[in-house]
């Protein structure tokens, strides 16, 4: 929409483009829901009642808990986590999940008297897996606190069950300490054992080979600062250059050193190797018997690092289920179940009123209704195949895809051909509307099927008719006919072929992967030119909106008849509103059910904010219902909805009269 201004101090009229606003009306929420008040009611009450009987059928539940805190091990715990059971996960953790494991379930199971040795293997699996899924563990945020609950349909056996658990698992927990100490211990005995022969005899070896080589001593710490020193000659030769005077300081004070140890013999370095060794093994002999000593005191001691902190107390009340607050939830859930079940059923309402609705809303015509094509034109044999095909549709393969986009070709005489007549008709075809951009609000809507069909019906008319695949991102023109996509479009605006050489006529066709039989059973398809896409630019909206492009169609209007631009959706990217305003017209394809209609009037809107001239709406996938007449090979209505007799004549009468009126205009 354009609004003139007129500037004060230059007196001058400025136009400006101002964005349409819709405003969703409160009443269109309220229409749809007295529409579809007995399923919101229906759904409410259902979910509500189902909610009542389900909470009144439960058992009420009872909860118990206690506390158990688990100590830190000051000497012995750091020997047994570096020598024996180390491990880097969370003990915390580790240790809740321990307490719900098998084994300490199986005693709890056994205290309480559930299981004996008599029971076979099968049943106490069954019972100790009833105990697990009734016991819960929990850290305590910033402790070392575990709380253990039990929850049962019982408050005593909550309690009793709770303290069981804890108290299982203090007495376990002290048996594992025993026998970690005692695997310390006697580990850390056959490590001093050994080290302890190792030690005496490296220290034999030592004095010996000391005694044969006098002056061994003194090589040591030669040696050490010529490995510093050329250590120290690399770092710098990194840097600097070899005339570098501390690279030169550094290469006399390694000759020096070098020659010192000249008049040494290589023994030097068994030496300090059997040095090293001793020092090792005496170090590790030291350590170890402290740490046997620990081991010995941990395993003769009889207290546990898991002491019981609260114990479980009987529950006074249930803590579930919450009656009163599941059935406020319940309905709470069913109502928004209900509305929301409203909406999606007023969104798949394929009723007249929608259609009425449709040009009530945008303010613009139907143009043409185009119905669906089920699997190819194929009969249903039963309910249960017409139920399949309505409810759960499948995915076209690429055989069916390609039927689809060409039926006015495959089925010309068929209720469907008839449509895109329709279509032809309404879009009133002159001097003045030879450029058409077809387009739609959101992605599979059905734009190109409905351009290759409409183009078909208008070649079979005698008009010089082209295609042009000017969608650059997900371009399917191409593939349609079976040609090659390259070169096309782009490289026309790109300037590196001519218009000739990217134009595709029914020579091109014959030699792509339709067959000829298929392409000579039908008259028309030789009036139809095809512009493919090219190669995909990586910036489709500047190729579309640059002034080549402005240029191009010029020069297609002065070349044929009538022009077919394909386009991506208008709301994901921008290139149809950079194309509509270059067109004579813009038809914009709807499939009621896919799209939603804010999402419609959003596209519509934003076409008109850049200057599109829109033809109307055409409504696409509309099952239809066939029909012979006399006065009209084929004659298809459909079936919207439910209308009284005294509606369905007038609708009628108002089908047969603008039937009529196409006939004529077409002849």
């Amino acid at each position: 929409m354009l609004i003139q201004l007129k500037h004060l101090a230059t007196g001058k009229i400025i136009k400006e483009a101002v964005l349409p606003q819709y405003e969703l009306n409160l009443r269109d929420y309220l229409r749809i829901f007295r529409k579809r008040k007995f399923i919101i009611v229906i759904t409410f009450l259902v979910v509500t009642i189902t909610s009542f009987f389900y909470l009144s059928l439960q058992q009420p539940i009872y909860e118990a808990s206690t506390t158990v805190k688990i100590l830190e091990r000051q000497s012995i715990a750091g020997l047994l986590t570096e020598w024996i059971v180390y491990s880097p996960a969370d003990i915390m953790e580790s240790q809740a999940k321990i307490i719900t494991g098998f084994p300490i379930m199986q005693k709890v199971a056994l205290h309480l008297g559930l299981i004996d040795d008599t029971i076979p293997t099968s049943k106490i699996h069954s019972i100790v897996g009833g105990l697990q899924g009734s016991v819960t563990t929990e850290t305590v945020k910033q402790t070392n606190i575990i709380r253990i609950t039990a929850t049962t349909g019982n408050a005593k056996e909550s309690m009793d069950l709770a303290n069981t658990v804890a108290q299982v698992y203090v007495e376990e927990n002290l048996l594992e300490k025993r026998k970690q100490a005692s695997t310390a211990r006697q580990f850390i005995e056959e490590q001093l054992s050994q080290l302890e022969g190792r030690l005496k005899e490296g220290e034999e070896h030592l004095r010996k080979f000391s005694d044969e080589v006098k002056g061994i001593r003194l090589a040591e710490p030669i040696q050490k600062k010529l490995v510093d020193l050329e250590f120290q000659l690399v770092a710098f030769l990194q840097r600097y250059t070899d005339k570098h005077p501390q690279v030169i300081q550094l290469k006399e004070q390694i000759k020096d050193l070098e020659a010192q140890l000249a008049g040494f013999s290589g023994q030097e370095l068994e030496y300090a190797r059997l040095a090293r060794e001793v020092e090792v093994n005496k170090k590790l002999y030291d350590m170890l018997k402290e740490k046997l000593e620990e081991a010995r005191i941990t395993e003769a001691q009889k207290v546990s690092d898991v002491s019981i902190v609260d114990p479980a107390v009987m529950p006074r009340s249930p803590v579930g289920p919450q009656k009163k607050t599941g059935i406020l939830i319940g309905g709470i859930m069913g109502l928004i179940l209900g509305i929301g079940l409203a909406f999606m059923f007023e969104t798949l309402d394929t009723s007249i009123g929608t259609i009425e609705d449709v040009e009530n809303l945008l303010k613009l015509p139907v143009l043409g209704v185009i119905p669906s094509v089920p699997g190819g034109f194929k009969a249903e044999k039963n309910i249960f195949e017409k139920f399949k095909r309505k409810f759960l549709p499948s995915i076209p393969t690429d055989a069916e895809e390609s039927y689809i986009r060409l039926v006015v070709h495959h089925k010309s005489n068929s209720p469907i051909a008839e449509a895109y007549r329709n279509l032809r008709t309404n879009l009133k075809l002159g001097p003045s509307q030879k450029t058409f951009l077809i387009t739609s609000a959101g992605p599979r809507e059905g734009k190109t099927t409905i351009l290759a069909n409409l183009g078909l019906t208008i070649a079979q008319k005698g008009v010089k008719t082209l295609l042009v695949s000017s969608d650059l991102r997900r371009p399917a023109l191409a593939k349609t006919f079976g040609i090659k996509r390259e070169p096309g479009l782009n490289e026309i605006i790109a300037g590196t072929v001519n218009l000739e050489d990217a134009l595709r006529n029914i020579s091109d066709i014959m030699l792509g992967d339709i067959q000829l039989d298929e392409i000579i059973k039908t008259p028309g398809i030789e009036n139809i030119w095809i512009l493919p896409a090219g190669h995909l630019p990586f910036n489709p909206a500047e190729v579309l909106g640059s002034k080549d492009m402005s240029k191009l169609i010029e020069e297609l209007k002065k070349r044929f008849d009538v022009i077919l631009f394909d386009s991506p959706p208008v709301l994901p990217v921008t290139d149809a509103s950079l194309l509509a305003p270059k067109m004579d017209s813009t038809v914009i394809c709807y499939e009621i059910g896919r799209t939603a209609r804010a999402a419609l009037l959003r596209a519509k809107i934003q076409l008109e904010s850049t200057g599109a001239k829109i033809s109307g709406v055409v409504l696409n996938h509309i099952a239809p219902q066939t029909e012979t007449m006399a006065a009209y090979p084929y004659y298809y209505r459909y079936k919207y909805g439910y209308y009284g007799k005294e509606e369905s004549d007038k609708k009628h009468k108002r089908l047969k009269q603008r039937e009529e009126s196409f006939t004529e205009a077409e002849a």
